[in-house]
């Protein structure tokens, strides 16, 4: 009996470590994953908050930049969080575009190194149900058939030169409201994505011109990369 009463009491004493033990780790495993949350949490907020300031900053203060900037050839990331904020950017970006007297605007051209492209095919009517804003944008597919067709950029004033594109593109983007969508492109409108998109994969429309088009525009980009240094060379000596 008393045996039998000890073999109990050991039974007990077993089953009751497992349980405790079982307990502990349980609550070690919570209080990981809790504070593994909070940090993702806390990392997540941290890099809101920087891009919100980010865009507030240079959104208030923009100019375009001006190859041979190194900057434009800092390929862009995606826009994380979408707030009034990011629509006063792109406001902003319009506005500049439309005092420019441009047709597009990409926000790396801007020094904002976010996947952000704007443009209006009527800029000269200003007009917002002409808008057109894509935010983290990719290319889906495009059509085989090409057209080569004159093209400009704020970045390279003056210059002026033939570009061949795929006439028809299907892209992926999301809106100012972070709402998803799936567009097919044509034409002029085709045409104007590709070139901005090119921008936020710090392609430049001089990249894609045929040797003959480089030598007719090669004095005007000696010309600007000749300006740039000059400018930069003054500044750094005062």
């Amino acid at each position: 009996m008393e045996v039998l009463n000890f073999s109990l009491i050991i039974i007990i004493v077993i089953v009751y470590l497992q349980t405790f033990s079982g307990f502990i780790i349980n609550k070690k495993i919570d209080f990981y994953l809790k504070n593994s949350n909070l940090k993702y949490i806390s990392e997540k907020k941290r890099k809101i908050k920087q891009f919100s300031l980010l865009l507030k900053q240079n959104g208030n203060d923009m100019s375009v930049l001006l190859y041979p900037n190194p900057l434009l050839r800092s390929e862009c990331q995606d826009v994380i969080t979408f707030d009034n904020n990011l629509k006063e950017v792109v406001r902003n970006m319009f506005n500049l575009m439309y005092d420019k007297k441009a047709i597009g605007l990409a926000a790396s051209q801007i020094n904002i190194n976010k996947k952000i492209i704007v443009w209006n095919a009527l800029y000269e009517k200003k007009k917002e149900e002409n808008e057109r804003v894509f935010i983290n944008p990719t290319i889906v597919e495009q059509s085989l058939i090409k057209k080569k067709v004159l093209e400009k950029c704020l970045s390279f004033p003056d210059i002026e030169a033939k570009v061949e594109r795929p006439l028809v593109v299907s892209v992926r983007y999301y809106d100012l409201n972070g709402n998803k969508h799936l567009k097919i492109l044509k034409g002029i409108h085709a045409r104007i994505f590709q070139h901005e998109f090119d921008h936020l994969n710090a392609v430049l429309f001089i990249d894609k011109l045929t040797q003959n088009e480089k030598r007719k525009v090669k004095s005007k980009i000696n010309d600007l990369i000749m300006e740039y240094k000059s400018k930069h060379s003054e500044e750094s000596d005062t």
